[in-house]
Order: C-alpha cells, then sequence, then structure tokens
C-alpha cells in the first residue's frame, strides 16, 4: 500500500514539473484552463470594468473580453484618445458587439474623489457591475535602492497601492449593499510581487503590498461565498511601462534597457486571456509568464535557500 502511495505522489509530482516546463502560467492556473470553465460561460451577460485599459494588459484583456457573447465593457483611464482607440479596435475584433456595449470611462486614478463618480456612472449606464478588473500601475524608476528618492516612493504607492484600495473598497460596498453580496474584485499585481527584484524597489514593494491588501481582504470575505478576490501576477508582458520610467539619475530609461527586460516577454493578447481565465474559475492567485520565470518563482517561493545561490 505504501509502495503505491509513493508511486501516486511520484506520478503527480513528475506531471507538475512537467506542466512548469511547458506552460506561461502557474500549475493550478494551467490546469483550470485546461480543465475548468471557460470564458465565454462566465463572462456571458456581465459587465466589467477594466481600469488602465488605455494599453498594455489593460488593453489586451479588453480585446480578449470584447470576444465573449454580449459582455458589456467600461473602459477607463487617463487618456480619452487612446481609451477611444482601443474601443474602436475592440469593435473590429467581434462585429457583433454594438457600439453602446462598450462604454469610454476616463478618470485619474489618484483623483480619488472621481471614484464613487465614476461607479455610479458605470452603474446609471448598465444597471450593475459584475466584475472589476484593477490594473492602472506605473513603472516609475528603475534605479539602485539608495539612488531612488522618497518623492518617486510615495507617488508609486499613491498610484500603485492607494488608488486601487480605494476604488476597489467603493465597489466592494457596492458589491455587499447594492448587488446582494455578490461581485468579482480581479487586481493586476505582478510576479515582482511575489520576489524582490533588483533595481525595480519602488514599484516591487507596491505589488508586495497590493497581495497584502487583498490577500487580507479574501480572509475576511471567506464567509461570502459568492464575493471573490483573484490576484493576477504577470511577469514579463509586451507594453509600455517603461516609457515613462527613470533612472535613479533622473534621466530617461534607456530603450536598450527596456529591450533586455522585456526580451522574451509574454503578447498582451496571451497575458489578457490567462487572467481572464483565471478571473473565470474564480482562482485565488493565478502567476503568468514565459519560460524560465515560473520555474524560478517556485523555487524562489519554496526553496528559497537554492534559490538565493
Amino acid at each position: 500500500m505504501l509502495e503505491l502511495i509513493v508511486a501516486v505522489f511520484l506520478a503527480f509530482l513528475a506531471i507538475c514539473v512537467g506542466i512548469l516546463f511547458i506552460s506561461d502560467c502557474d500549475i493550478w492556473t494551467y490546469l483550470h484552463i485546461k480543465f475548468g470553465k471557460d470564458i465565454a460561460t462566465r463572462f456571458e451577460g456581465k459587465v466589467v470594468w477594466v481600469t488602465g485599459a488605455s494599453s498594455g494588459i489593460g488593453e489586451g484583456i479588453a480585446k480578449e473580453l470584447v470576444k465573449v457573447k454580449n459582455v458589456k465593457i467600461i473602459l477607463s483611464a487617463r487618456r480619452n484618445e487612446e481609451l477611444e482607440r482601443v474601443k474602436r479596435e475592440c469593435l473590429a475584433l467581434n462585429n457583433s458587439t454594438k457600439q453602446d456595449a462598450i462604454l469610454v470611462l476616463p478618470f485619474d486614478m489618484v483623483d480619488y474623489d472621481s471614484h464613487a463618480k465614476a461607479l455610479e456612472k458605470v452603474v446609471k449606464t448598465f444597471g450593475k457591475l459584475d466584475i472589476l478588473i484593477s490594473n492602472a500601475a506605473a513603472m516609475g524608476q528603475f534605479a539602485l535602492w539608495e539612488e531612488a528618492p522618497i518623492s518617486t516612493d510615495k507617488a508609486l504607492f499613491d498610484l500603485n497601492v492607494f488608488s486601487l484600495v480605494n476604488l476597489n473598497r467603493i465597489v466592494l460596498n457596492y458589491f455587499k449593499n447594492e448587488r446582494g453580496r455578490q461581485g468579482h474584485l480581479a487586481v493586476v499585481s505582478s510576479l515582482a510581487g511575489k520576489m524582490g527584484f533588483p533595481y525595480l524597489t519602488p514599484y516591487t514593494p507596491t505589488k508586495f503590498a497590493l497581495h497584502g491588501y487583498f490577500d487580507s481582504l479574501r480572509h475576511e470575505l471567506r464567509k461570502m461565498e459568492r464575493i471573490h478576490v483573484t490576484l493576477l501576477c504577470p511577469g514579463p508582458v509586451e507594453t509600455n511601462i517603461y516609457n515613462d520610467t527613470l533612472t535613479g539619475t533622473g534621466a530617461r530609461f534607456k530603450l536598450t534597457m527596456m529591450s533586455t527586460l522585456t526580451r522574451n516577454a509574454m503578447t498582451t493578447a496571451r497575458c489578457g486571456e490567462i487572467c481572464l481565465a483565471s478571473i473565470a474559475n474564480k482562482l485565488e492567485e493565478s502567476w503568468m509568464g514565459p519560460l524560465p520565470n515560473l520555474p524560478f518563482m517556485y523555487l524562489a517561493a519554496y526553496q528559497p535557500f537554492l534559490f538565493s545561490k
């Protein structure tokens, strides 16, 4: 009997290791993509709000989402013209989607007074909100730990953390009080929120902070089975997040540095697909990224001594 248990365990371990080296997402997410609920089933007829939707991951999520039948989408970011571009490109991807199924709702995430008003606009337009996908973020600074000015840390925490927390608190109260304790909060973090990355000290701790906030919230909501929290952790993705990044001396981040960091990066379309599949299956956390990111992440999480060597 013991031999059988050992054999089954070893077979299971071999399957997990095999998945790890062929997949661009973590083992649990991979299994749900293959055998769980599909995106079309979960999102059909839903009202989904995507912040940070004018480019990058948010744009990728929106373009995957528009392929779903009868979905209603809210696109938010600061740049109205870019949101309108994303809307046009989304409509071109699915001819059955009507103009009024996508609401362009520009606002600045660090303008906290605009959050409640934005939610009111969403509910007034579509009658409800089912899912909030919070994606707004900035890189800020690529610098040595001691070079980054504290002003950068404060500004990045304001955008990457506190603005998301404020908007999600407002939406959570809406889910509890207006939607009969149902809804879904999905937050785009990063693999940098699971492991410290060198030279990204102003950015990395903001992602760690998101896990502290939303892991705590998830535990508070355990008894509310109809309100879900998902943390999405992409690795390198083909985005323009580096474009406005400065070095520790205040100089512009060089494109040669950007090309090095984004080498072998995941496309925004694939990232969006995995994010939506994770939300569809109500996963608590998903990691995603091309090889060799995830094997290293597992090593860092479960064998930190070996990883450090």
